[in-house]
Formats: C-alpha cells, sequence, structure tokens
C-alpha cells in the first residue's frame, strides 16, 4: 500500500498473528497487544510490493512463541515505532519510513539457535588489480565462508551497497570495529577455529544487511557486546557442549587459552612459564584432551573429556586475567 502523510508518531506493541492470505496460503501479521487491532505497514517503496520488509521478523517471532504470539501479557512484545498514519477502532496503520523496532523477550533460551555473528565488508587486493569483496567478523577479525546459494550470489550481495549507493549511510558496513552497520549471518557451522568461521549451505543459512527491521529479533537475543577472542572461544566451547559436541567443545576451550595467550601453542608456554603448578597442569591436561580430538577422532572425546576440558579452560583464563602479560 502507499503511504499517506503521518498524522503523529508513536509506539505500537504488537504480537504475530497466523492467518490466510487471500489466495488460501498460510501467512503472519502484527496485531496490536490488547486492542488487537490489525497493524499496517505502508510504504512508497516498489521494491516492498514483492518482497516483505518484516517477513523474516515476523516468522522469527512466530517460532518463538510466547508473548510474541499472544494478544495478552506486558513481558513480551514486539514495540514498533513509527509515524502513525491513520487509526480507528479496526486497524492502524504506520508508515515504514522512520519505522524502527524492538522484540522484548523474557527468555533467550530457544531450542537449537543458529549461530549468529556481526560481520564487516572487507576490500582487498585481486589479480587482475580490482577489488575483491569478503566478510571479517566484527572486533575479531575472523574470516568468514559461506555462499548460500553460490558464490556470485554472495559477491552480488556483499557489492549491493555501493550499487545502490546504501555504502553513503552505512560508513560502519565496512569497519572491524561498531556495530552501528553491519552484515548479520546466522547458521549453522562446519568450522569454528581462531581464524575462521565456515557456515554450512541450507536453509538455515541467512545473511541480511543491518540494522533492518528483519534483524530486530536476532539482535533482541544476541547482546551487541565487543567479545574479546577468548571470551568468543570459551563461549562457543559450552555452546558446543549444550549440544552434545564433545570434541568441538574441547578444540574451542584449548583456541580460548590459546587466544587469551597470545595466539599460539608457544605463547601459551610463555605465558605460563611462572604460573602455580596447578594453573601449569589444568593448562597441560587441557592440551591433552585438544591432541586426542585432533589425532584421535571424534569417537574418543567423551562427555567428561569435555567437562574436564572446559573446567580446565576457565581456570586458566581466571589467572591470565588476574595476571595480566
Amino acid at each position: 500500500m502507499t503511504a499517506r502523510s503521518a498524522q503523529s508518531s508513536g509506539i505500537v506493541k504488537c504480537y504475530v498473528e497466523r492467518f490466510e492470505n487471500a489466495v488460501g496460503a498460510p501467512d503472519l501479521r502484527l496485531r496490536e497487544k490488547s486492542t488487537k487491532r490489525l497493524v499496517r505497514v505502508l510504504t512508497d517503496n516498489q521494491m516492498f510490493g514483492s518482497v516483505a520488509p518484516l517477513s523474516n521478523l515476523l516468522q522469527d517471532c512466530y517460532v518463538h512463541g510466547g508473548g510474541l504470539v499472544e494478544p495478552r501479557g506486558r513481558a513480551e512484545y514486539i514495540a514498533i515505532a513509527a509515524p502513525i498514519v491513520t487509526q480507528n477502532a479496526q486497524e492502524i496503520s504506520v508508515a515504514f519510513e522512520g519505522f524502527s523496532v524492538q522484540v522484548h523477550i523474557a527468555t533467550a533460551d530457544i531450542a537449537s539457535p543458529p549461530t549468529s555473528v556481526w560481520a564487516y565488508i572487507e576490500e582487498y587486493p585481486v589479480e587482475d588489480g580490482g577489488l575483491g569483496l569478503r566478510l571479517r567478523q566484527k572486533v575479531t577479525g575472523r574470516k568468514i565462508e559461506m555462499y548460500g546459494r553460490n558464490q556470485e550470489h554472495l559477491l552480488t550481495f556483499l557489492s549491493s551497497p555501493q550499487f545502490t549507493g546504501a555504502h553513503t549511510y552505512m560508513a560502519n558496513l565496512y569497519q572491524k570495529d561498531g556495530f552501528e552497520d553491519y552484515v548479520l549471518v546466522s547458521g549453522g557451522t562446519a568450522t569454528d577455529s581462531y581464524d575462521v568461521l565456515l557456515f554450512n549451505d541450507g536453509a538455515e543459512l541467512t545473511y541480511l544487511l543491518g540494522p533492518t527491521p528483519d534483524t530486530a529479533y536476532r539482535d533482541a537475543f544476541r547482546v551487541l557486546t565487543e567479545e574479546s577472542a577468548p571470551e568468543a572461544h570459551a563461549r562457543t566451547a559450552q555452546t558446543h557442549f549444550d549440544r552434545g559436541r564433545y570434541r568441538e567443545a574441547v578444540l574451542s576451550a584449548r583456541l580460548a587459552v590459546e587466544t587469551a595467550c597470545g595466539g599460539r601453542g608457544l605463547d601459551v608456554k610463555r605465558r605460563l612459564a611462572d604460573a602455580p603448578a596447578d594453573i601449569t597442569t589444568a593448562a597441560e591436561a587441557l592440551y591433552g584432551k585438544r591432541h586426542v580430538a585432533v589425532h584421535e577422532g571424534e569417537t574418543r572425546v567423551e562427555q567428561p573429556d569435555a567437562i574436564q576440558a572446559i573446567r580446565a579452560m576457565h581456570q586458566v583464563l581466571s589467572y591470565l586475567e588476574s595476571t595480566p602479560s
């Protein structure tokens, strides 16, 4: 629909409702909490005639359930701040231009959440003298590898800010630090190492330019903090353990210690040269578990091994935090 001039601005607290659209297919829409008024989002942007600007947001909120799909309740809701175009007892219309959204949730404990990282676009020289484009993780600088439908599709996506002129408004999209602009990549991972994060291809893999209304739900589940590499690997180790991936948990635990010491195994020995006996014993035990995980395969790493590795990781990291180099 075409937006008309706004009458006022306000915040509308909404929930997601499932319904059948004009062709009888299941669809999702927004309604206002308590009043159950239909919430329409109007825009003059022709592109949104075929691509719903809030499709990911609505789908993810519906999957979450709880207060995001219920008319009552104040703990969970979708807060839309936008110019109000028209309103009556049945519906309220807001303009997409000037539109922002926040998702308020009571818990982030969702089943099998995908790995999500905030990335920036890096330009690098290629053989023909031109510039290539690739993704790196914000803050840590880890290379992100994934191709989605295919490599050409990804490169077209990464080039789109330049083609559309959006890069003039999203300078932080090309910067390592800061979360004002970013590419949000979500999905299952095949490799999660010190220098590279490889995403599996498949329906779970998504990459979106942010901030946009479609990324609001994902942002709500993950606090935008500038994690250090050790913190990221320690968190990843616990996530792998919780999902029963004990070999990966051991590898991530060792990576957390290595990055905290400088990045390599030799750096660990150097940093712990004067450490108390219990710390060096923990580090050696962790290295032993890592050696088994690397050289003897997944079947040799069981839950007790991962538990010992994570405990040793926390013990060494606590020591390193208390004795900065």
